[in-house]
């Protein structure tokens, strides 16, 4: 379902992306000065896991796995050893 066909769905989604980006904001200065990526790149790789994660645990067909985790412990995961990755 596209955002772009529901004003109210693209106001929904832009209002979660803007809670992330608020977040990574924050989250960007604890960084070393010298390894502080962009703030909406890492808003990005941490929107593409989600989105990821919501992929692998939403599927309503024959394509899904059993998984050994639910999607927030997946997701959590997923970010914590993300910003490991970033110091």
């Amino acid at each position: 379902l596209s955002p772009d066909l529901n004003a109210e769905l693209r106001a929904a989604a832009d209002r979660s992306f803007a809670v992330l980006r608020s977040a990574v904001d924050q989250l960007v200065t604890l960084l070393p000065a010298g390894k502080r990526p962009p703030a909406l790149m890492m808003s990005l790789h941490i929107w593409a896991m989600a989105h990821g994660t919501a992929s692998l645990f939403g599927r309503g067909d024959g394509g899904r796995r059993p998984l050994p985790m639910t999607a927030e412990e997946l997701l959590e995961s997923q970010v914590l050893i993300y910003l490991q990755g970033l110091g």
